[in-house]
C-alpha cells in the first residue's frame, strides 16, 4: 500500500501564516494548520459551486446545502483523527 503522506514545501508566505498559527496556539502542528487550510479551500470550492447551482434553480439554499457539506466535513476530519 501506498504511503498515504506527502512531504510538500510551502511558498514563504503559506509557511510564514502556519509558523505564525502555530505561535498563536491556534494548531498544534504544522499538518493541522495545512489540513484546516485544505478543508476551507474545498469549502470555499463548495460553496462556489452551490451557489452557481442555486443561481441555476437548484431546490435547495445554499445555506441548507452548506450546513450539510461543514458537518460532512467535520466528520471527514474527525475520522482521519482516529488511529
Amino acid at each position: 500500500m501506498k504511503d498515504p503522506r506527502l512531504k510538500i514545501e510551502l511558498p514563504p508566505d503559506a509557511a510564514q501564516w502556519v509558523q505564525a498559527e502555530l505561535a498563536a496556539g491556534r494548531f498544534a502542528t504544522a499538518e493541522d494548520a495545512v489540513r484546516y487550510a485544505i478543508d476551507r479551500a474545498r469549502r470555499a470550492e463548495l460553496c462556489e459551486m452551490l451557489d452557481a447551482s442555486e443561481a441555476e434553480g437548484g431546490s435547495h439554499s445554499s445555506e441548507d446545502v452548506r450546513r450539510f457539506v461543514r458537518e460532512h466535513l467535520d466528520r471527514l476530519s474527525q475520522s482521519q483523527k482516529t488511529p
